[in-house]
């Protein structure tokens, strides 16, 4: 498995941002919350993005791939430093986390799936 520990990285990241979402829209807001919860969100962030440097070490990708590895983790943490920002739009970050987030998820589970798919070719 090319890429497991940054696949469980990030579902974990996205799992605690859609709860930081919920809590911060139905709640009113506390800017001491919303600090705490962004900077664990960072660091989720922040383990993603390490985990990601260590895995892509072993094998790295051709550039335009990596190149899109990294916007789309660069996106996510805009998006999540993005909370701390008084009157922040969250849905519109939530949107732009998500477009980020969820088709990095895809991609990294078919870079696991590659040589399975080279063998059937």
């Amino acid at each position: 498995m090319r890429t497991l520990a940054t696949q469980v990285k990030l579902r974990r990241l996205i799992r605690a941002f859609g709860e930081a979402q919920v809590r911060l829209l139905s709640e009113p807001i506390d800017r001491r919350i919303v600090g705490s919860t962004v900077d664990r969100l960072l660091e989720l962030a922040g383990d993603l993005r390490e985990s990601w440097r260590r895995e892509n070490a072993l094998r790295p990708l051709e550039a335009p791939l990596e190149r899109y590895v990294k916007e789309s983790l660069r996106t996510v943490e805009l998006a999540v430093a993005g909370l701390r920002q008084a009157g922040a739009d969250l849905e519109l970050l939530a949107s732009d986390f998500e477009s980020a987030a969820l088709p990095l998820e895809v991609f990294l589970r078919g870079l696991d799936a590659e040589p399975a798919l080279q063998r059937s070719a």
